[in-house]
């Protein structure tokens, strides 16, 4: 059974996904695209949730930006913005910076 995706996992996919998005941003709808092309969810996390168009892993793309407030997103700790009116996420000087120092795989 393949391992489960972790919504932790993602964000380092996530900024860099922004990162290379023109001016920096990408709206959440291109970022689960963007994000199950890198990932090929598989099992658990590629089943749809109940009463729900998601999936399971489309569902933790949409919640980096849902659990926005919390002490260890990406846009507490300054990495990223969003704009809730355009659903796009954009990644700041601070997130590029800390791309920088984050190996390449």
């Amino acid at each position: 059974m393949p391992a489960r995706i972790r919504e932790r996992d993602l964000i380092i996919p996530a900024l860099r996904a922004a990162a290379a998005s023109l001016g920096g941003e990408i709206t959440t709808t291109k970022l689960i695209e963007v994000m199950e092309d890198e990932f090929q969810p598989e099992g658990t996390d590629a089943q749809i949730l109940d009463g729900r168009n998601d999936t399971y892993f489309s569902q933790k793309v949409r919640n980096l930006v849902s659990h926005r407030e919390t002490s260890t997103s990406m846009f507490t700790r300054g990495y990223a913005t969003y704009d809730a009116q355009s659903e796009t996420i954009r990644i700041t000087d601070l997130g590029r910076s800390f791309l920088d120092s984050v190996p390449q795989e």
